[in-house]
């Protein structure tokens, strides 16, 4: 699978949020933030995230702070953004 470099601004982080089992095999429905008010929930390929269905995880996003905010692109087919906390985001 070929690797893809962000663009400039822009980093490759993860996401705490929340696991449970997708539509199909091959997919995941993640949710962020995993606990409170539902901020978004998606699906992403199985490769995407990291975790076990009914629990907290780890999912993949480009993160780009723009103006003192963090917006998350999460890689849903949508590519749906969501306004990241500087907490829940790991290396």
């Amino acid at each position: 699978m070929p690797t893809m470099t962000p663009p400039a601004g822009t980093e490759v982080r993860w996401l705490a949020c929340r696991i449970d089992k997708g539509m199909f095999d091959d997919e995941l429905a993640v949710t962020y933030p995993a606990e409170g008010e539902r901020q978004k929930s998606v699906f992403v390929s199985n490769s995407a995230a990291q975790g076990q269905p009914g629990q907290t995880g780890k999912v993949r996003i480009t993160l780009i702070r723009q103006n003192g905010t963090l917006f998350g692109v999460l890689p849903s087919s949508n590519q749906d953004i969501v306004t990241v906390r500087e907490a829940d985001l790991t290396t």
